[in-house]
């Protein structure tokens, strides 16, 4: 049997909705059921990257959450022309979690390689 490839196309900035909860909960519940978890940060959502913004009175640091489903060995990938769209560099995120920078044919092949896509 195959494991599944679910993407979370995370694409809305952390502090207007619960998208990025709601991204956290899909992909803590979807590890527990053995699938695979990829994680694509674009648009606005590479905001949710950018380290000394967290709501540590809302829940658990959002670094935590992640740390347990974005590992070395299946990094998160940001978009990178997001990134330079909004001044932002690799200094400006949170060091710790591991990601890849991504052009748009690398943001394509994971689409196309994912069983499911989530966009949120």
């Amino acid at each position: 049997m195959t494991i599944p490839v679910l993407l979370l196309w995370i694409r809305h900035p952390p502090y207007t909705s619960a998208h990025l909860a709601e991204a956290i909960r899909i992909m803590a519940m979807t590890t527990a059921l053995g699938a695979t978890v990829r994680c694509l940060f674009i648009g606005e959502g590479v905001r949710a990257l950018v380290r000394g913004q967290e709501p540590y009175l809302l829940g658990p640091p959002l670094e935590r959450l992640l740390l347990e489903i974005v590992t070395p060995e299946n990094p998160a990938l940001v978009h990178q022309a997001s990134l330079e769209a909004r001044g932002l560099g690799p200094e400006r995120l949170i060091s710790s979690i591991p990601w890849d920078p991504a052009g748009d044919q690398q943001v394509a092949e994971a689409i196309v390689s994912a069983d499911r896509v989530v966009p949120l």
